[in-house]
């Protein structure tokens, strides 16, 4: 039992012979594939736009607005390098990104002329 675990395929499993490294949902579902990218990051980006709304009036704004352009950053090239070797559509992950920025603009707006 203990050779079975440590033999090594030769060939890869069928339907796996794509780029290492690279989502296998989107091989598998393109669509889904999107659709998780773009909910993720509206997530990861309406918790970003929290946290900055959170500190505003702290010490420590500039700090805060630099990690979180930094974090934004970074987290657009960790999407650039698994997704595969073609063509990516950037507007809906452009738009899940400032989609909670433009919203909060927006609200303190409207608190403000109200």
């Amino acid at each position: 039992m203990a050779t079975d675990l440590l033999n090594v395929p030769e060939n890869p499993a069928k339907g796996f012979n794509k780029h290492a490294g690279t989502s296998v949902l989107y091989y598998r579902k393109k669509t889904g594939y999107e659709l998780f990218l773009a909910v993720n990051t509206l997530a990861f980006s309406a918790a970003t736009t929290t946290i900055y709304h959170l500190l505003l009036d702290s010490p420590y704004q500039t700090e805060v607005m630099l990690c979180i352009g930094s974090t934004n950053f970074a987290y657009g090239a960790a999407v650039a390098a698994v997704h595969p070797p073609k063509p990516f559509k950037w507007g809906l992950i452009s738009v899940a990104v400032f989609l909670p920025y433009i919203l909060r603009l927006f609200s303190n707006f409207i608190k403000r002329y109200k």
